[in-house]
């Protein structure tokens, strides 16, 4: 599956056979199982920071808290869609207002509006732009109640971790999603990072180790924003060594030379990504 998500050029003239509908319904369904799965397993902890946010006598007088009403949350998420950043911030002033902590606004209202938007999608009651949309308000949310993303491992390890990413301007989750499972499939750890800002990819880089940064790119006129964006995301690795790999639809329509733009590999395939990314590591490695 590549990076672009099948967006390619066909001759004039082209007429493709139309698929089966039971192989568009697999399809599908594999997307959203693969969405679902990043939701459920790496944004949703990755929002919460779980492991750091709430101390075992915080856990422990839980019970009895003020809680959301599962209308509210749902009204929250659903205000997340909004093009007017305003009315989910609004929505989120009004718990505060209610008197939940920040550690619940993390617990039981941004996971739980970020699990209905993924069941939306899941029943068809949303397309993904719009869940990939509130999804990356919560995240920017998330970061306005002040925390950054310091559980990761801080230094290499056995296990090789790569972070995949959208390039400022470019919302391609879905796509990453899909090639991040090639990646788990080799064994690589890997975490969907959903930042839509320079600083925030930054951040991320710095406060993890990471062998490898996968780029999608989506738009051609982004390319030129390219050199200076991972310029600035290997100054701020945590890992002075990453690498970085270049995909996405800006890259369909003429090669580029990724040295030239600062990158280690451009690919427009996700499994031959997998393979550039381990040669790159295995070159690392061996003697010189």
């Amino acid at each position: 599956m590549p990076w672009q998500m099948m967006a390619q050029m066909d001759p004039p003239g082209y007429r493709p056979k139309a698929p089966e509908v039971s192989s568009l319904n697999h399809q599908d369904n594999a997307c959203k199982d693969s969405l679902l799965s990043v939701i459920e397993q790496q944004i949703i902890p990755r929002l919460l920071k779980a492991n750091a946010l709430v101390h075992d006598e915080a856990k422990a007088g839980a019970e009895g808290m003020l809680k959301p009403h599962a209308e509210d949350i749902q009204h929250f998420a659903l205000s997340c869609l909004s093009p007017d950043a305003d009315i989910s911030h609004g929505r989120m002033q009004v718990f505060r207002q209610q008197g939940f902590s920040t550690d619940q606004l993390f617990l039981d209202v941004i996971a739980p509006a970020a699990r209905f938007l993924g069941v939306q999608w899941e029943q068809d009651q949303l397309d993904f732009s719009q869940v990939t949309l509130g999804l990356l308000r919560l995240h920017q949310l998330s970061h306005e109640l002040g925390y950054a993303y310091r559980d990761g491992p801080q230094e290499a390890g056995a296990r090789r971790r790569i972070m995949l990413a959208s390039a400022p301007g470019s919302q391609h989750l879905l796509g990453l999603t899909i090639v991040s499972e090639f990646f788990r499939k080799e064994r690589w750890q890997v975490v969907v990072e959903i930042s839509s800002t320079v600083s925030d990819l930054a951040q991320a880089l710095s406060n993890e180790w990471f062998d490898v940064v996968g780029l999608s790119v989506g738009l051609v006129e982004q390319i030129e924003t390219i050199p200076p964006l991972i310029h600035t995301l290997r100054g701020h690795s945590r890992n002075p060594q990453v690498r970085v790999l270049l995909g996405g639809p800006a890259f369909i329509s003429q090669p580029h030379d990724a040295r030239q733009l600062g990158a280690d590999g451009v690919s427009l395939d996700a499994a031959e990504a997998v393979v550039l990314a381990a040669q790159l590591l295995n070159a690392d490695a061996s003697p010189h």
